[in-house]
């Protein structure tokens, strides 16, 4: 029986290093760097919108690639490699769960990725890595690495960003790293990439063959999903920002 593959996912807030730290995995241990969805795209699709139809086109497209891309890690985990994806294979869906809480994606377009997602991929397994790594990192130094990077990071999504993340960050943390047969790790991304990478390789290497639970299977990620919305709104119903209204900007950035 041949060596068998890792899949590892890094998750964390815009600005904290995600892409550095796959980039230097890459190079100095030989991963399958893995890019995120929109990196892949040729031409890149716009990341602004003037009416919910677009948005809708934007994200069924990013969802549409993610599936192309968890179809590619698949195909090299059987090879017996080890890949690293920038960002796990969700993100449509919980980054657009988080413009949901924030009153700036419509309801109905969550449920509507669901469906797709549901209708095209395997129900079983499906990209659930065999470890999620989120990168935790203190604000001042997430937007001094943002500022570094702007043509990425733009400094007027920054607010919007943070805000989002932290519902990601409370989904992963309070939720999914509850869940029977997912692996996350939270790591302080304080250290250099390269000391972070070394780091990384070490837990990869040390992951055993076989999980000892199988992972969740898509419907139930996505009902913890719906769960952790709806606790996420109704706080966010006892305090929502003014600024949070404004809507009716043209070219409403979603991401």
């Amino acid at each position: 029986m041949g060596v068998r593959g890792r899949i590892v996912a890094i998750e964390g807030a815009s600005g904290a290093g995600k892409s550095t730290l796959v980039r230097t995995g890459a190079r100095e241990f030989g991963w399958v760097a893995l890019p995120e969805a929109f990196d892949r795209l040729d031409p890149h699709p716009p990341l602004t919108y003037r009416t919910t139809g677009e948005l809708r086109r934007i994200e069924r497209t990013l969802l549409a690639e993610e599936m192309r891309r968890f179809r590619d890690a698949e195909r090299s985990r059987r090879q017996g490699r080890t890949v690293v994806a920038d960002t796990g294979f969700l993100g449509p869906i919980t980054y657009t769960a988080g413009l949901e809480t924030l009153g700036i994606a419509p309801t109905t377009l969550r449920p509507e990725l669901a469906r797709l997602l549901r209708a095209s991929a395997r129900p079983a397994a499906w990209g659930v890595p065999d470890l999620i790594v989120f990168l935790e990192v203190g604000e001042r130094t997430r937007r001094a690495r943002a500022r570094r990077d702007a043509e990425r990071h733009p400094p007027g999504l920054d607010r919007r960003h943070a805000r989002v993340s932290a519902f990601e960050r409370r989904f992963y943390r309070t939720l999914l790293r509850k869940v029977p047969g997912v692996r996350i790790r939270f790591v302080r991304a304080r250290s250099s990439p390269r000391a972070l990478a070394r780091r990384l390789d070490a837990v990869i290497r040390a992951l055993p063959d076989r999980p000892p639970i199988p992972p969740p299977r898509l419907p139930d990620l996505l009902r913890h999903l719906d769960r952790e919305v709806a606790r996420f709104a109704e706080r966010g119903r006892r305090r929502t920002p003014a600024t949070v209204k404004n809507r009716t900007r043209p070219r409403t950035p979603p991401r």
